[in-house]
């Protein structure tokens, strides 16, 4: 990680790097993050990097524990279920929302967000497969109509950013990623709010399963608990 000194607010920067950080998995569930260690690898000031932390943790990818201090938030399985159940029906909607309401430069915008996915994929490298399909699913929030779903949408993309990771690296996931977000995209280009929201509903459904299924089969034996 490193810091560009541009334009944009310096504490804003320390947050982006982070998140971006926490979500590619280079920090893990359950890792401290150890103030000074991070003040040394960003080169900035402990003040700032308390600043984008206090953030960091407000969106929940952080967590401050007793006699630990921070680390990057564990979700349980429960966790997982309720942020796909919400994550469901809100961004199926804001894609049916996207049919009436984009403009003219939002539907270009979401034709090379899915022509940079599909090369993302072609290419394999996993951290542009996930940024690319967040930037698919950003234009579609963007183009929602709604500004309170966008808000709300936003906030949970930081969250869901921790199971992105875990349910493309599934054996044969990525294949029917790919085929799920084309038939999103086509149904969106038929100007079909009923099929979108069907294919929409589908992908979240096949998402939740799969990373479901790859977390039980990361947890610990019943009973056992893993070494700190």
């Amino acid at each position: 990680m490193s810091i560009v000194r541009v334009a944009a607010p310096l504490r804003q920067q320390v947050i982006d790097l982070l998140r971006a950080a926490i979500g590619d998995g280079r920090y893990s569930p359950g890792e401290r993050l150890v103030e000074r260690e991070l003040c040394e690898a960003l080169q900035v000031s402990r003040p700032i990097l308390r600043e984008a932390l206090r953030q960091l943790e407000a969106e929940g990818l952080v967590r401050n524990v007793p006699q630990r201090g921070l680390e990057v938030v564990t979700l349980s399985a429960e966790d997982v279920r309720q942020i796909y159940q919400v994550r469901g029906a809100l961004e199926s909607l804001a894609a049916a929302e996207f049919v009436t309401h984009a403009s003219e430069a939002q539907w270009r915008e979401l034709a090379d967000a899915m022509d940079a996915f599909e090369a993302a994929a072609d290419e394999g490298v996993p951290s542009r497969i996930q940024a690319a399909k967040t930037t698919f699913y950003d234009v579609l929030i963007a183009g929602c109509g709604n500004p309170t779903m966008a808000q709300i949408l936003k906030a949970m993309h930081n969250r869901i950013q921790l199971l992105r990771g875990v349910s493309l690296a599934e054996p044969g996931r990525l294949p029917n990623t790919i085929r799920e977000i084309r038939a999103i995209y086509e149904a969106l280009c038929a100007r079909d709010a009923v099929r979108t929201r069907q294919a929409y509903d589908e992908h979240i459904a096949n998402a939740a399963r799969v990373t479901m299924l790859s977390l039980a089969k990361a947890a610990p034996p019943h009973g056992r608990r893993r070494a700190p």
